[in-house]
């Protein structure tokens, strides 16, 4: 009979790129009974836009299916039942765009379906606008709001209270009727594509070291070693591992045929030679420690292995098996170029005059002479942030970037 939906997107206009990140589609009978719920995270392609609204992660957005692999399932869900969203035509005009952009044409326009956001002026008239003003007004709870099933569902639930109001048949009975006839494209579901909602997406996630094969441990030859310990040392510039560099580890590891044993071995090379560099001057500082605990964290090394580490090299030896040492640290010097991508928490324009500030050159494009990639969310699916993975440049996070500029 109807399908409510609701979707999360990048942006405010599909002409402009913006693109679906979440999709929500509920099945409502004649009577306002919910009789089926439907939800997927939508790889974009590009970066999320406004995560501090929608709540999206790109880590979790990567992994989800791009939207053709689930045009089907959407169209499917859709045949045959009257559209109904809160603000249809934002909605409408998202899924049409998509659509569009595979070359299919689909019978969804804001004009032939219901909008519970315009409907609320007969039913809600002292209600404002938002979702969450007709449902506090109908008395409908609602849970996470921008989640695109919460919202969804609190839509179907004003649907009902609508049709509650005005009986049998409704007054839009004959939408109903047309709805049922119109013809939507037929697409295939791609083999082995399954929607991937958000709470698929929760809880503790595994150690990107559970994913290394693990077999009897041998010798890594020094290129291996220093292959991947200079990958390390890039990622945990900013002491955190994004998703995206925990797959580059993975990825390298077995390039370079380590097994989880020999990476391990790695790891606490890497965190003995940090000790070591802590405790050069003859004193460990607490920040220095702190560090050192992030970095064990990380690593998944147990805390003993930190006071290990600073205890061999206050001792006087390192520590350090012999075998290639970790790279060089990275800094940032005067003229260097910083690129800024994603939404912050303050203004570009503060950002990019600290960089310009300490020295730094800002470019608005990332290529092989950028230096450092700063981005609001690491696991960023933006163009810059892929040039950066793709030309091996530093990505960190805001917090990290003013690390380094009070450590100049």
């Amino acid at each position: 009979m109807y399908a409510v939906i609701d979707v999360e997107t990048t942006g405010f206009n599909p002409g402009m790129h913006d693109r679906v990140c979440e999709i929500a589609v509920v099945h409502v009978d004649g009577r306002g009974q919910i009789t089926d719920q439907w939800s997927s995270l939508v790889n974009p392609e590009r970066d999320l836009g406004p995560q501090h609204i929608h709540g999206i992660r790109a880590a979790d957005a990567r992994r989800a299916p791009k939207f053709h692999q689930l045009a089907g399932e959407v169209a499917r869900r859709l045949r045959h039942r009257l559209p109904v969203a809160h603000n249809l035509a934002f909605d409408a005009r998202f899924v049409t765009a998509e659509y569009g952009r595979l070359g299919a044409t689909v019978p969804l326009h804001h004009a032939d379906g219901l909008c519970t956001m315009r409907l609320a002026a007969n039913f809600l008239p002292l209600a404002g606008r938002s979702l969450a003003d007709c449902c506090l007004a109908a008395a409908i709870p609602q849970r996470q709001a921008h989640s695109a099933l919460d919202d969804a569902l609190a839509a179907a639930h004003l649907l009902a209270y609508y049709l509650r109001a005005v009986g049998q048949p409704p007054p839009w009975e004959d939408s109903v009727r047309l709805a049922g006839k119109q013809v939507w494209p037929e697409l295939a579901q791609p083999v082995g594509v399954a929607a991937m909602t958000r709470s698929a997406t929760g809880g503790k996630q595994e150690h990107f070291l559970a994913r290394l094969i693990d077999r009897l441990p041998r010798v890594p030859d020094p290129p291996q070693a220093d292959a991947y310990l200079a990958l390390l040392d890039q990622a945990l510039l900013d002491r955190y591992l994004s998703a995206t560099e925990m797959d580059a580890l993975v990825d390298t590891a077995g390039a370079l045929k380590l097994t989880r044993r020999e990476v391990v071995v790695l790891h606490r090379q890497y965190l003995r030679s940090l000790a070591a560099e802590a405790a050069d001057d003859g004193v460990v500082t607490a920040e220095e420690l702190r560090d050192l605990h992030a970095v064990a964290t990380l690593l998944d090394l147990p805390p003993n292995e930190v006071e290990g580490a600073i205890g061999e090299a206050l001792s006087g030896g390192s520590g350090i098996p012999a075998g290639p040492a970790t790279t060089q640290r990275f800094s940032l010097t005067a003229g260097d170029i910083v690129v800024f991508t994603g939404q912050m928490d303050e203004p570009r324009e503060v950002w990019e005059a600290r960089a310009i500030g300490a020295g730094y050159d800002v470019g608005r494009s990332v290529t092989k002479k950028t230096t450092l990639l700063v981005a609001a969310d690491p696991d960023s699916l933006s163009g810059k942030a892929r040039l950066a993975h793709k030309y091996g440049i530093p990505v960190v996070r805001p917090a990290a970037f003013l690390t380094m500029l009070h450590g100049r």
